[in-house]
C-alpha cells in the first residue's frame, strides 16, 4: 500500500510492522508480538504459557507497567507474608522468591546467548508451578491484561495488588532503565525514548491501556489498586492496605519493621533485595547506572522540555477523560 512502510526483522527473523516504525536499532532487542513491542528475553513461550497459568485460589500477584514500583511492592508482599522475619531472607534474593512469569527461569544472569537457548529454557511458569500448595504464592508480571490467564482479567480469582505511577516518572526511569539492561533498546537519547513513549513502542506497549485496564477493576474485591505516589506519601499506610488485603492482621511492630526494610534505603543496600545484584550480568555498568536509581517523585521535571510537556499533557487529557484517575506528578 502506497505510503506504508516496509516491515523489518526483529531478533526473531519474522516479519513486523510496527517495529518499522521504531528506530532500526530497537529490532536488535525485540520482537513484534499481538501488536506490542517486547524484548527477546520475553519470549513467545513465556508468553503463551503465561496466558495459560494455573491460578490458585490463594495466589498472590503483584501487576504493574514496568517502572512504577514493582520491585518495591513485592517487598513489602514478601515481608507481610513473612511478618518480617528478615532471617527468611537470608542466602536468598527477593527475584527467586517471586517468579516473574514472562520471564525464562535464569539460573545466573546471562546464562543464555542465543535464541534457541532461550526458547529451551526452563520458565518461570514452570518454576512457579513447582511452587507448595500450602504457601500462597506471590507472582509478579508487566504483560498487559489481554496476556493473562483467564481468571485474572474482567473478573480476577486471585488477589491482585496493581501499583500505578505517573506515566512521566515512569517514562524516565524507565529510559534510565532501558540504558542499563542489555536486553532493552539503548536509545540514543531521551528525546528518542520520550517519542517511542509517546507512540506506544516501547517494551510493554502504551502505559495508558496498562494502567486504565487495572483502574477499571479497582473495586473489584481481588484487586488493590495503589498508586506510586501515594505509597510514597504515605508508606506505612501502603504496609498496612496490602497487608489487609493479604489476609494479614499484623501487630504494629511487624507493620513498622515492614516499613523499615521495604524502604528504598534498606532494599538498596541490602543484597538479598538489591536487583543490582541478582541481574548485574544482564546490566550495562559502564555508565554507572543502577536498577535502584532516585524512587522519588517529580524527576520528570529534569527531562521533559517545555513542548515535551506540553504534548504529554494533551495526550494524557485526551486518554484520561473521564476515567476518573488522578495521578500526583510531583
Amino acid at each position: 500500500m502506497a505510503g506504508t512502510k516496509e516491515p523489518v526483522r526483529g531478533w526473531t527473523g519474522e516479519m513486523s510492522f510496527l517495529l518499522a516504525e521504531a528506530p532500526a536499532h530497537v529490532a536488535k532487542t525485540c520482537y513484534e508480538y499481538d501488536n506490542t513491542i517486547t524484548s527477546f528475553f520475553f519470549t513467545k513461550k513465556c508468553i503463551e504459557q503465561t496466558k495459560n497459568f494455573k491460578l490458585r485460589s490463594n495466589d498472590v500477584f503483584i501487576i504493574t507497567y514496568p517502572k512504577t514500583g514493582t520491585t518495591w511492592a513485592q517487598q513489602i508482599m514478601m515481608l507481610v507474608q513473612v511478618e518480617a522475619d528478615l532471617s527468611f531472607f537470608e542466602g536468598k534474593h527477593i527475584s527467586k522468591l517471586v517468579p516473574f512469569l514472562e520471564c525464562p527461569d535464569v539460573p545466573d544472569a546471562g546464562a543464555y546467548k542465543t535464541v534457541a537457548e532461550i526458547n529451551t529454557a526452563p520458565t518461570c511458569v514452570e518454576a512457579a508451578d513447582a511452587m507448595p500448595t500450602d504457601t500462597p504464592r506471590i507472582l509478579k508480571t508487566h504483560v498487559v491484561q489481554r496476556w493473562l490467564p483467564v481468571g485474572l482479567k474482567d473478573d480476577p480469582q486471585a488477589k491482585v495488588v496493581y501499583v500505578a505511577r505517573n506515566p512521566k516518572d515512569t517514562a524516565v526511569s524507565y529510559y534510565h532503565f532501558c540504558l542499563l539492561i542489555k536486553d532493552l533498546p539503548n536509545y540514543t537519547s531521551w528525546d528518542e525514548f520520550f517519542e517511542e513513549f509517546l507512540a506506544n513502542r516501547v517494551p510493554g506497549g502504551s502505559w495508558f491501556d496498562h494502567t486504565l485496564d487495572w483502574w477499571k477493576l479497582r473495586n473489584h474485591s481481588n484487586v488493590l489498586f495503589l498508586t506510586y505516589e501515594d505509597m510514597k506519601q504515605d508508606s506505612r499506610k501502603a504496609v498496612v492496605q496490602i497487608a489487609e488485603f493479604m489476609g494479614k492482621s499484623l501487630p504494629e511492630d511487624i507493620i513498622d519493621r515492614i516499613v523499615d526494610a521495604s524502604s528504598f534505603k534498606f532494599m538498596k543496600k541490602n543484597k538479598s533485595t538489591n536487583p543490582d545484584i541478582a541481574y548485574e550480568k544482564e546490566m550495562d555498568t559502564t555508565n554507572k547506572k543502577t536498577f535502584m536509581r532516585k524512587g522519588i517523585v517529580g524527576d520528570w521535571k529534569n527531562y521533559f522540555s517545555e513542548d515535551q510537556n506540553r504534548r504529554f499533557d494533551q495526550l494524557y487529557q485526551e486518554k484520561m477523560a473521564g476515567s476518573g484517575l488522578e495521578l500526583r506528578f510531583e
